[in-house]
């Protein structure tokens, strides 16, 4: 049984995010937030994440200043350590206005309604 919740969108990423596919990941969480009018949370789910580039971080990073506009966390879950090496030289982790979490039961756990 698939347990969802109104309150926490999840988007799993199967690829690496270079600029090719940046701005669809952006637009795509715009169109879901837009018609989501109780969600609360975004959680991208990073397992298949190998490398994000700088056009990737720049979506990311306007993204979140999105959702904190409109009151909704962004969050990060199973995240690889070399893309976290990654994240960890930039400011995008100390200004990300949600959490990262190990794996995505975690995330759902933390977030979902009960």
């Amino acid at each position: 049984e698939v347990e969802t919740d109104a309150h926490v969108l999840t988007l799993r990423v199967d690829e690496s995010l270079y600029f090719v596919n940046a701005r669809f990941l952006e637009d795509l969480i715009q169109d879901r937030v837009v018609d989501g009018g109780a969600l609360r949370h975004v959680i991208l789910m990073c397992s298949a994440v190998n490398e994000i580039d700088y056009s990737a971080l720049e979506s990311l990073e306007a993204i979140n200043h999105r959702l904190t506009d409109l009151g909704v966390g962004l969050h990060l879950s199973e995240v690889k350590g070399p893309v976290m090496d990654r994240l960890k030289t930039t400011h995008f982790l100390d200004q990300l206005n949600g959490r990262v979490f190990l794996s995505q039961h975690d995330a759902w756990k933390a977030l979902a309604q009960p």
